[in-house]
């Protein structure tokens, strides 16, 4: 992946390649620290979906949010271009994307609550907000009870599974929203929870911009809050950052806590199909399991927390 790594700096562009570093920690795709004569640029081997259908335009929509983000000052790596003005360059049969380098590290959740609410804000008011319909898409019992026999599972993990199926089924009933209700979206990064932010200096960057896209602005922000908190306190606190600066009022009903649901699911679905070879994805899908099951047994009164913003 190294000579790769390289050639993709050189496919973008970026300037003779003096050194490379590979950049440890990534859940779904190989990142690399190329130095070149110009500066230093992260390359990015992509592979979670990397051949599925839309992958590409998807990614290439993204890419343009963020620039759009980028240029209107959104705290986030300089997305860098193939000659072309993509966002995707093929390298040796595999999907290659570039951002300028930044130093940082990952941010602890607890100390930037209200940092990663404010960042939130920024992105929903660098983007138009459209009213338009949600499209909620369920597991449901079934899938969720076939998932637990899914062969290669280890027993422990398909009990669990087993187990939380009712309740998993529940939580995407109670959290659905209404076919006819309107809501407000906006072209926004789509994932921001830590491990997708860098902490530089004293600034919080968005970074991964991979699942950017029109997002319904509460259930966006609700999921940050969750993702950010490890109780009903921190959750309410970073709304509450992001209510203020952001000016918008997140109504306090179930259907707000959908997306992170649905975001939840298919990240537990895509480990136990995909990666249940390996010991990250069995942690991922009982970790993700466990934080599913959490909301279910407050969902009340994360609903009540809400209100209070």
């Amino acid at each position: 992946m190294e000579t790769i790594a390289m050639r993709g700096a050189e496919g973008f562009g970026l300037g003779r390649v003096e050194a490379t570093s590979r950049v440890v920690g990534g859940l779904s795709n190989d990142m690399w620290h190329v130095t070149t004569a110009e500066g230093e640029y992260a390359v990015k081997v992509m592979r979670a979906h990397a051949e599925t259908a839309g992958f590409r335009a998807n990614v290439e929509a993204a890419f343009q949010i963020e620039i759009n983000a980028f240029r209107t000052g959104v705290p986030c790596p300089e997305p860098k271009a193939t000659p072309e003005g993509r966002a995707l360059l093929r390298v040796d049969g595999h999907w290659l994307r570039a951002h300028r380098w930044h130093e940082g590290t990952v941010p602890d959740p607890a100390e930037n609550l209200s940092a990663a609410g404010l960042l939130l804000a920024q992105i929903h008011r660098a983007g138009h907000v459209v009213q338009r319909p949600l499209e909620d898409e369920l597991m449901g019992i079934r899938r969720w009870t076939a998932l637990a026999r899914l062969t290669g599972l280890p027993g422990h993990v398909s009990d669990q599974l087993r187990r939380a199926a009712p309740d998993l089924a529940r939580l995407e009933s109670k959290t659905l929203t209404s076919k006819d209700l309107l809501t407000g979206f906006v072209a926004s990064h789509g994932d921001l929870d830590p491990k997708n932010t860098l902490l530089a200096g004293e600034r919080l960057l968005a970074v991964d911009w991979d699942a950017a896209g029109p997002r319904s602005f509460a259930r966006e922000a609700v999921s940050l809050s969750l993702d950010w908190s490890d109780d009903v306190t921190g959750f309410r606190r970073t709304l509450a950052a992001y209510a203020e600066s952001s000016g918008e009022t997140i109504p306090a009903e179930p259907w707000v806590f959908g997306g992170w649901v649905e975001a939840l699911s298919g990240w537990l679905v895509y480990n136990a199909e995909q990666r249940a070879h390996t010991h990250l994805g069995l942690q991922e899908v009982s970790t993700t399991c466990t934080r599913l099951l959490a909301l279910h047994q407050a969902l009340d009164e994360y609903v009540s927390a809400v209100e209070t913003n």
